[in-house]
């Protein structure tokens, strides 16, 4: 690491800093320190420019839109909400992306067709598209003039073509969610998504009852034509009745196609709403929620809505759109056999007692199926994901029988099911054919007294059999709306449970820390009747201290970290930084406020300059290079074939060594230059060298940021401002490193 390597922007509005060398720094240039020295802060809201957003280059004429669009809109906000805005892969932005950045930004948008000049200037600004040339963004319409940003020449000036045609986009910020009432918390978030579609739902009732209609022409056509046209040989009157007959079926396609596309469009947009709703729900839980839960668990929550989707997609929903119109073919039941009509009734009556009877069993056999069913997913991911532990224990063959014994359970919790399922369709088989047999019984004594026809008695049996085609469908599926309902409860729940903070708010970032951090007689358990993992912790950190925590493992060392990053909250005590209550802070900001170092490296899909972004979204390029300078990965990185845009994640960061991913996740906490910062075992994988860049690039943080370090090194202690020992939850000893290191038991380290 040499004193040429890049440097980070200057930051507008701050003075530059030569920076004199920080206390412990050992020779090397000063403008290392200026580099931490000059943090951003992120609290001050400044008008908005493309530079802002880092590595966001504009490659579209949309995506150069952006920018002018929000300074049109008079948007103030923090640039780093734009950042996170965006789509992971944002240069090409095109008009569906770039709705979706507004909807994150809270923005509404409406598109309407229109010419230019003719767009309502108190509608102004609006994005406009026209159907031939770049997007613009048009912020005033003075008679024949109308003055916009050009997406495409990327300048702001009059538009040749005023009347050219196109779709115009109109952005109206939302209003926050009012409260959900008492009668909505009762009746659960699904159900209140759900009604946003009653609309549809009712014009869909409505076609399928103009459809149980035209159901009745088939069988008042093979009654006319028995009555009418067979005894009297009436061909001209066969005609008519097979050309009515025809118009009805044409309607009947035709409307059948129209409500399937309705089906089709609130499965897509339930599909849409609740899955990314559960999924912005889980990513917003707190942390106790979701380490406490395995991979294959977090799955499953996710996993839980298809069920729900599959039914508004599936035939079900047809059979439960038709059901409460089967009251219609039995009036005309009623008209053409008399008393056959009280068939279908005295089954409907049969069904409903003996689904009262079976539901608490389908119900206990669904239940134990899911539970058993989720278990063997999680196992199966974590054999996925532990794959080469498992080769390197040699554990194939331990793993095997473990997999049989879930399986087994599993298969007999199916197993179970499936009987119960084949049950019910041999009781819903019976009735119907006791149903149509006692129907045709009741239609024969019908026809035989002279109180019907043979054609009335055909077209009774045909709506005979169409009223009890719903009942045993909806009868045979006891089972899957057991599936949905437990679905729609899960959802519920997860709906209900307390976030960190609301996903759509987008909350001031905290105003520049100075760094101290206090613990006062602060106690912390993970899960009620374990053992605590702190008890009675207090020290005072001061701004731009370095602070080593070392200790046996599970003493409580991360314990530590995961309470000043807000992860966890106190059971006892109180944290501080900067003189308030951590409780007091968003924990969500305060995360984005500090840089964390975990043990391991994780990355995610994307290039290297992605990965290092998701922690400073507006970083750019020169603050890349300057944060992978500071962890002695830079010449290497740069060196590969793609450099900064080398994918990783996605089991690719395997390609690189264990050592340069333990220094790009150094760098990613480097490239925020926060004032606060916490090392937990930060030099696992790295060499002899890389060790002794870390240090010294600690050296260089002292005086600009408050660091903490979780570690066994006795090299690092020489770092240390103060030291922490924590044994078994307590902290044995505390103070200046020149006190406590004659004081410490090696062994028990």
């Amino acid at each position: 690491m040499t004193p040429t390597a890049a440097q980070p922007r200057p930051l507008p509005d701050e003075p530059h800093d030569t920076g004199a060398a920080a206390p412990g720094d050992d020779g090397q240039a000063t403008g290392w320190a200026s580099g931490w020295a000059r943090r951003p802060d992120h609290a001050t809201l400044t008008r908005l420019t493309p530079e802002a957003l880092g590595g966001f280059t504009a490659a579209s004429d949309l995506a150069s839109c952006l920018v002018p669009l929000l300074r049109a809109l008079n948007w103030l906000g923090n640039p780093r909400h734009v950042a996170e805005a965006l789509p992971h892969f944002a240069d090409d932005l095109d008009i569906t992306g770039l709705r979706n950045t507004m909807a994150n930004l809270n923005y509404s948008s409406r598109p309407e067709r229109v010419r230019l000049n003719r767009i309502d200037p108190r509608l102004l600004p609006c994005l406009f598209v026209p159907d031939r040339g770049a997007a613009l963004v048009v912020t005033a319409i003075d008679g024949r003039t109308v003055t916009a940003f050009d997406g495409g020449a990327r300048a702001e000036g009059p538009v040749s073509r005023p009347g050219q045609p196109g779709t115009a986009y109109f952005f109206t910020p939302l209003e926050p969610d009012e409260p959900r009432t008492a009668a909505q918390q009762r009746a659960g978030w699904f159900a209140g998504v759900v009604r946003r579609f009653q609309g549809l739902v009712w014009r869909m009732l409505g076609i399928t009852f103009v459809l149980n209609l035209l159901a009745l022409a088939t069988p008042l056509f093979v009654m006319g034509v028995y009555d009418k046209v067979v005894g009297a040989r009436a061909l001209d009157t066969l005609g008519w009745f097979a050309l009515g007959v025809g118009v009805a079926i044409v309607f009947d396609t035709l409307l059948r196609g129209l409500r399937a596309r309705m089906l089709a469009y609130i499965g897509g947009r339930l599909d849409a709403i609740v899955g990314n709703a559960v999924f912005q729900r889980i990513l917003h839980l707190p942390t106790s929620y979701t380490e406490r839960a395995t991979i294959g668990a977090q799955v499953a929550r996710i996993k839980d809505f298809e069920s729900v989707r599959e039914f508004f997609t599936g035939p079900l929903a047809n059979t439960m759109l038709e059901m409460p119109f089967i009251l219609v073919s039995v009036l005309v039941l009623a008209v053409l056999g008399g008393w056959i009509a009280v068939v279908p009734l005295v089954a409907l009556v049969a069904f409903v007692l003996l689904g009262l009877v079976t539901v608490p069993i389908v119900r206990r056999n669904v239940t134990e199926a899911a539970r058993v069913g989720s278990r063997r997913q999680e196992f199966l991911v974590e054999t996925t994901t532990k794959m080469r532990a498992l080769k390197q224990a040699g554990a194939e063959d331990v793993w095997l029988d473990r997999f049989r014994a879930v399986s087994a359970r599993a298969a007999t919790a199916s197993f179970r099911t499936a009987q119960t399922q084949n049950l019910l369709q041999t009781a819903s088989h019976m009735l119907v054919v006791i149903s149509g047999v006692a129907a045709m019984t009741l239609g024969v004594s019908g026809v035989l007294g002279g109180g019907m026809t043979a054609g009335a008695l055909i077209a009774s049996m045909i709506l005979v059999w169409r009223v009890l085609s719903p009942m045993q469908t909806l009868f045979m599926s006891l089972s899957r709306f057991e599936q949905i309902r437990s679905s729609i409860r899960q959802i519920n729940a997860l709906m209900t449970i307390a976030l960190e903070r609301e996903p759509n708010v987008m909350a001031h970032p905290l105003r520049r820390l100075k760094g101290r951090v206090v613990f006062s007689r602060v106690s912390l358990r993970y899960v009620s009747g374990a053992d605590p993992a702190l008890v009675g912790v207090s020290f005072v950190a001061e701004p731009g201290e370095v602070v080593v925590i070392t200790g046996a493992n599970g003493s409580g060392k991360s314990s530590i970290l995961k309470l000043i990053a807000g992860l966890y909250k106190v059971q006892a005590g109180s944290v501080r930084i900067d003189d308030k209550d951590i409780r007091q802070l968003d924990p969500v900001e305060l995360r984005h406020a500090i840089a964390y170092v975990p043990q391991q490296a994780t990355f995610f899909y994307g290039t290297i300059a992605q990965n290092l972004r998701l922690v400073e979204p507006t970083a750019s390029d020169d603050d890349i290079h300057w944060a992978l300078a500071e962890a002695g990965a830079l010449d290497e990185v740069l060196a590969l074939p793609d450099g900064l845009a080398t994918r990783i994640g996605d089991g690719r960061a395997e390609q690189l060594t264990a050592s340069l991913c333990q220094r790009l996740n150094l760098a990613r906490a480097y490239l925020k230059r926060a004032p606060i910062y916490l090392f937990d075992e930060p030099v696992n994988g790295l060499d002899f060298e890389s060790d002794h860049a870390f240090m010294d690039t600690v050296r260089r943080m002292r005086g600009h940021a408050t660091v903490f370090i979780i570690t066994h090194r006795p090299s690092h202690y020489d770092l240390a401002d103060k030291m922490l020992v924590l044994e078994g939850g307590y902290l044995r000893l505390s103070g200046p490193v020149a006190e406590v290191r004659p004081r410490l038991n090696l062994d028990r380290i």
